[in-house]
């Protein structure tokens, strides 16, 4: 038996790019994973540490006989150790999801699968370095120790987001382009796990040497994808969401009794959750940074301003709904200062406006006092002769 790096030139290009993209990807997955986790947050470290781990078996094609065997040996520990550290994070992200027993289950059986990294462990070792074959028996086996709560975690999500949120594909495509990404990368996760499942077990020819193929490489950078798109779990990412669609609801479909649009009262909690931030979706207020959401939040703080002035207007000539659009409140400004202009309403404060209403109530105080006196004694004169 004498096992080193592959020499076939299709192979070797194959097996060499693979682990480049690998590499890559994950160096840049964990260059956004550090500009964006949180401080103390148990479960972003995680992830970082997963892809930090798992970048290093991409290296191995660079070497050459003896070393060539053990450092492939040495990085694969790496490697099997990001890959339950995965499954780990998909237990975190996907527990709110799940009863407590379901949730024992999951972490348990992770757990139970540890022994056979071990032994796949030395079987790797014992095989790259001819020692013996016994990683042949073992490697059609990995995909059973590595990816069931995967494949899990994955239908599970699915299936929330259609029963508990009512959301459809499209429907998150537009509001959130990043989830969508997310939702994208795990179907493509599952899709190479497939073939790497019927590359080992022989069901299709290949000209790459046993356990050395780009398919698993492919479905760990999806994975990691899935946890570093979007670094929260998955239940604060859909609550996110479902504030965001009820924002946007509630900005064209609330009537006039809805306690935004009434003078004094507060945003309502669920407008202000979820701003964004580091580590998060940056969904509510403002999940893909668009136009059209700020437009929106310019259109209520616009509404709220006309209606908490008196009589529900600037001075009682306009009253703007939910329905206004951003460019008739624009106009309706406009026209209220032009009337408050004419009529001798305070604009502004030092407007001629102002001067004007100061000094017609001035003469209007100053006529009435004098009349005032007149009918008084006009009274007296009338109470006297009745008497």
């Amino acid at each position: 038996m004498d096992v080193e790096k592959p020499t076939n030139p299709d192979g070797l290009i194959l097996e060499a790019w693979a682990q480049g993209f690998m590499v890559g990807s994950l160096i840049i997955m964990a260059c956004i994973t550090v500009a964006n986790m949180r401080k103390g947050v148990f479960l972003h470290k995680l992830i970082l540490t997963e892809l930090i781990f798992g970048l290093w078996h991409g290296t191995f094609i660079f070497n050459h006989a003896p070393v060539y065997g053990w450092y492939l040996s040495v990085t694969a520990i790496f490697l099997n150790i990001s890959w339950s550290l995965h499954n780990v994070v998909a237990w975190i992200k996907n527990k709110p999801f799940l009863s407590r027993r379901v949730s024992l289950i999951y972490i348990g059986t992770v757990i139970l699968a540890q022994p056979y990294w071990v032994l796949e462990i030395y079987a790797n070792f014992a095989y790259f370095n001819n020692i013996n074959d016994l990683f042949l028996h073992t490697r059609p086996y990995e995909a059973i120790f590595r990816d069931p709560w995967w494949i899990f975690t994955t239908i599970s999500l699915f299936h929330v987001i259609r029963t508990r949120y009512e959301f459809g594909i499209i429907e998150i495509l537009r509001i959130s382009p990043r989830f969508a990404v997310m939702l994208l990368a795990m179907c493509l996760s599952i899709a190479f796990i497939i073939i790497d499942i019927l590359s080992v077990t022989d069901a299709f020819k290949s000209s790459l040497p046993v356990g050395v193929n780009p398919f698993w490489k492919l479905a760990f950078v999806f994975k990691c994808l899935t946890d570093s798109v979007i670094l929260d779990d998955f239940k604060t990412a859909l609550d996110r969401l479902r504030a965001f669609k009820i924002s946007r609801l509630g900005s064209f479909a609330v009537d006039n009794s809805d306690s935004r649009s009434r003078p004094g009262m507060e945003t309502a909690p669920w407008e202000m959750a979820g701003s964004g931030g580091r580590g998060g979706l940056n969904m509510v207020g403002d999940p893909l940074g668009s136009q059209g959401s700020r437009e929106e939040r310019r259109l209520r703080e616009l509404q709220r301003s006309f209606n908490s002035t008196p009589k529900g207007g600037m001075w009682g000539h306009t009253r703007l709904d939910s329905g206004t659009s951003t460019k008739e409140m624009i106009n309706a400004t406009h026209i209220e200062e032009r009337v408050s202009e004419s009529e001798g309403s305070p604009s502004a404060p030092g407007s001629k406006g102002r001067e004007m209403g100061q000094q017609s109530w001035t003469t209007q105080t100053s006529d009435v006092g004098p009349k005032n006196e007149e009918a008084d004694s006009n009274t007296k004169t009338v109470a006297g002769i009745a008497k």
